[in-house]
């Protein structure tokens, strides 16, 4: 196998990282590396405070072969702000300019919105790959959740910003993005959902499906001995947000009897909203963020993962996790999850709060929960290993060099 020098490009990166992109790219850094290729890691050194305090818990070791270079700016939060606006490095235009410079034989963009920019897909020579996490091409807000509480069906994206408080982005207006675009050699698309939704907006270019990946949950990671009087559980993880269904699970689990409870995992913006609505329940625990070490054991003993989306979900990281471990999933049927839960093999999907409420109480019974098991890990060991990610990968690099 030829040796690579790749390059990674993104906005946020363990350990300022506030969702599943950060991650994605620190472990394909780090599978890169261990496969024996020279790895650079581009990110910001600024973006992460529009959204994060500070570092996340937990250790993000690397291997020997990665190099990660956080480009941090004295103007601070000014530098995502300009790129946002611009759509391309203002102040740090230099630095990364002669970084992606250094003839790489792959230079792979990720989330690039408040770091680079649409512009940067114009920087350096070599095979450029493009992966989309959100729907930041087609929506200025990146989730195409409208004035910030429903799927959006029509667009209206200046009066949708105001009700995120944000300002309408220039670059957005003529055709920057389509010229900028034709600088990618692929449009890496983490589910058909996503391709077949870009090519339903007009996107002309190639584009490759190229399913996520996640590292396997270890049988013996992680030691939650000091949770375990929650057994039995149903588990959430993802942010508090209304856009996935944090607060329809608590809502349906509400309505429900039994035993279980409902471990919470996440912060966002509806955390306040939904601690109160959970007060009078006991049974609802509320876990803030807790480091990939310690949501492993919650992984490996929940009854079921809830992934109760509203929104298109375009890519779900814990759903992969959960199959690792054989933990089946109850997920809506909405954007990619279908393709991931295979109804009546590695989990149940519902739709509305009745189905949801129902699926739980039918997957409390040890039996059902157990003839989902096997399918669960298999589907992951089939589909969404890092072996799997990286033979894909590397024929996808072949065809387009």
């Amino acid at each position: 196998m030829k040796k690579r020098r790749y390059c990674l490009v993104t906005t946020f990166y363990p350990p300022f990282h506030s969702g599943g992109c950060g991650l994605h790219v620190y472990h394909l850094a780090n599978l890169l590396a261990r496969d024996g290729h020279e790895v650079e890691v581009v990110c910001s050194g600024n973006a992460y405070a529009c959204k994060l305090q500070g570092p996340r818990e937990g250790d993000y070791p690397h291997h020997p072969g990665v190099t990660v270079h956080r480009l941090a700016s004295p103007r601070g939060r000014l530098e995502p702000l300009m790129t946002y606006l611009s759509g391309g490095p203002v102040f740090s235009r230099r630095r990364l300019n002669k970084i992606l410079d250094r003839n790489f034989d792959v230079i792979h963009y990720h989330n690039i919105s408040l770091f680079g920019g649409i512009r940067s897909l114009g920087m350096g020579s070599a095979v450029k790959l493009f992966t989309q996490h959100t729907y930041w091409l087609i929506c200025p807000t990146h989730y195409l959740w409208k004035n910030n509480r429903q799927v959006c069906e029509s667009k209206d994206c200046l009066r949708c910003l105001l009700a995120y408080r944000r300002p309408p982005q220039p670059w957005r207006w003529g055709g920057l993005r389509d010229r900028m675009l034709k600088e990618a050699d692929s449009l890496i698309m983490p589910c058909r959902y996503m391709l077949e939704r870009h090519r339903a907006e007009g996107f002309r270019g190639r584009m490759d499906c190229l399913p996520y990946f996640v590292e396997p949950v270890e049988a013996g990671g992680g030691d939650g001995s000091e949770f375990s009087e929650m057994n039995p559980f149903f588990l959430f993880v993802a942010r508090l947000e209304s856009y996935k269904g944090a607060r329809l699970a608590v809502e349906a689990f509400r309505g429900r009897g039994g035993a279980a409870r409902l471990v919470m995992v996440g912060t966002g913006s509806l955390e306040k909203e939904l601690r109160e609505l959970a007060a009078a329940d006991p049974r609802i625990r509320f876990m803030n963020y807790l480091a990939p070490d310690r949501l492993a054991w919650f992984y490996r003993n929940a009854v079921a993962l809830l992934a109760p989306s509203v929104w298109p979900e375009m890519g779900n990281l814990t759903v992969l996790q959960a199959f690792s471990c054989g933990t089946p999933v109850i997920a809506s049927r909405v954007g990619l999850l279908p393709e991931l839960v295979e109804p009546g093999r590695t989990g149940i999907l519902f739709q509305g709060r009745e189905e949801l409420t129902a699926a739980m109480e039918r997957m409390e019974d040890p039996a059902v929960r157990e003839s989902f098991v096997a399918p669960a890990r298999n589907s992951y060991r089939e589909e969404y290993t890092p072996e799997k990610f990286l033979e894909r990968y590397y024929r996808l690099i072949a065809d387009l060099a």
